[in-house]
């Protein structure tokens, strides 16, 4: 048994240390075009849609923002009123200048689909109800839509942070929104998150639009797009600011929501598994997201163990009469997995580091070094938990938006 673990133990850090190292090595390589954008050759029209459910303590302030948007042909804004029971409809309807339109509850990708469907601009723009966007967010995406792109996606941020649950998710966020930038040198951006995303409309007609029974539908969406062939580019400086959970318990059921998403979607595209027609779907997002699966579960499970270990430790130490806090009884002679723990921990920094320094201004470093330091301990941690939870509700069925 101690070979096994000492086997999975060391599976582990070399999977850490190579995608640590994949990334920083995608990201040195292109680091010098970041930020560079095609030259817009012309600004087709746009129709903004957001949908709503729900929504009336935010859908006034993100509308008003949309408004104020800075680009030559916004062809109209939609709110989609997604069967909301509150005064969601009442509040927006009110609003000049956008149309407003209501239908039963279908959920966020049917309403999206509503208002495709009705959209009259070339591009479509979705835009989360609680999400607001930097002024000039549409004049930097916009140019990244060349032959063969199907999408362009947005940095996204995390709105005014104040409680610890919402700061651990303001890091994350900003180091997702790197990884993202650097996966499409890979062509492989496998969301197009909500609270800014723009499309093709015609692209979208083609593919056959939004997965309605998807719980992720952003996550699916740029999987279908990837599979039909279309590209997926991201603006890393075009920012939207959004809303998070401000309560460990929304933020759980969200990411209950997010993994069953993702595990939804794996599963509807699994019969692509190392096709090589499909391109990087089938070569890479595929076997990435299914083995990430498979190591967490694995890593559980010997967390689990190791727990046991420790505790028939500690019982049989009391039961043998000696003090099991004694650490002279514990041997920390140094061996290969603690130098490998080492260079592993070193290179997370740097990569950190990096993150932190590509996307400046969005989060004080000096001043969130406590925060940092409890999001690798804490937050980093409980995630796993989480996914090993949505597996359990995805396969006994239990999950809905």
């Amino acid at each position: 048994m101690d070979y096994l673990i000492d086997a999975v133990n060391l599976v582990f850090i070399f999977v850490g240390i190579y995608f640590t190292f994949l990334m920083l090595l995608l990201f040195f390589s292109n680091k010098d075009r970041l930020f560079k954008r095609p030259k817009a050759k012309n600004y087709p029209s746009i129709s903004i849609i957001i949908p709503a459910h729900n929504e009336e303590d935010n859908i006034k302030k993100t509308v008003e923002n949309v408004k104020n948007l800075n680009y030559p042909k916004v062809k109209e804004i939609i709110v989609v009123d997604d069967g909301s029971t509150d005064k969601t409809f009442e509040i927006a309807n009110k609003i000049k200048g956008i149309k407003v339109l209501r239908k039963k509850r279908g959920g966020k990708a049917n309403a999206l689909n509503f208002g495709i469907e009705r959209a009259k601009g070339e591009i479509v723009a979705c835009v989360d109800s609680d999400s607001y966007p930097e002024k000039n967010a549409l004049l930097k995406t916009v140019p990244f839509f060349e032959e063969g792109v199907g999408a362009v996606t947005t940095s996204v941020f995390v709105k005014d942070a104040k409680k610890l649950i919402e700061r651990f998710q303001e890091i994350e966020y900003l180091m997702v929104s790197w990884s993202r930038k650097v996966f499409e040198y890979l062509d492989a951006i496998y969301v197009t998150p909500g609270p800014l995303s723009l499309y093709k409309k015609d692209v979208l007609q083609k593919v056959g639009g939004f997965d309605e029974k998807n719980l992720t539908e952003d996550i699916e969406i740029a999987w279908k797009l990837i599979k039909h062939k279309y590209k997926i580019r991201m603006a890393l400086d075009a920012r939207v600011y959004t809303n998070v959970p401000n309560t460990v318990k929304s933020w759980w059921h969200q990411r209950i929501r997010w993994n069953v998403g993702g595990i939804q979607t794996t599963f509807k595209y699994l019969d692509l598994f190392m096709k090589k027609e499909f391109g990087i779907l089938g070569t890479f997002l595929l076997p990435f997201f299914t083995f990430s699966y498979i190591l967490t579960f694995i890593g559980i499970l010997f967390i689990f163990y190791n727990g046991f270990i420790w505790t028939r430790f500690v019982v049989n130490s009391y039961i043998f009469g000696f003090n099991p806090i004694n650490l002279s009884l514990i041997n920390f002679t140094p061996d290969i997995f603690l130098f490998f723990v080492i260079i592993n921990f070193i290179i997370t920094a740097f990569y950190i580091t990096v993150n932190f320094k590509t996307l400046k201004n969005v989060v004080d470093i000096p001043k969130r070094v406590l925060d940092l330091l409890l999001f690798v301990l804490i937050y980093i941690c409980i995630s796993p938990f989480n996914l090993i939870y949505s597996g359990i509700k995805f396969v006994i069925g239990k999950y809905e938006w």
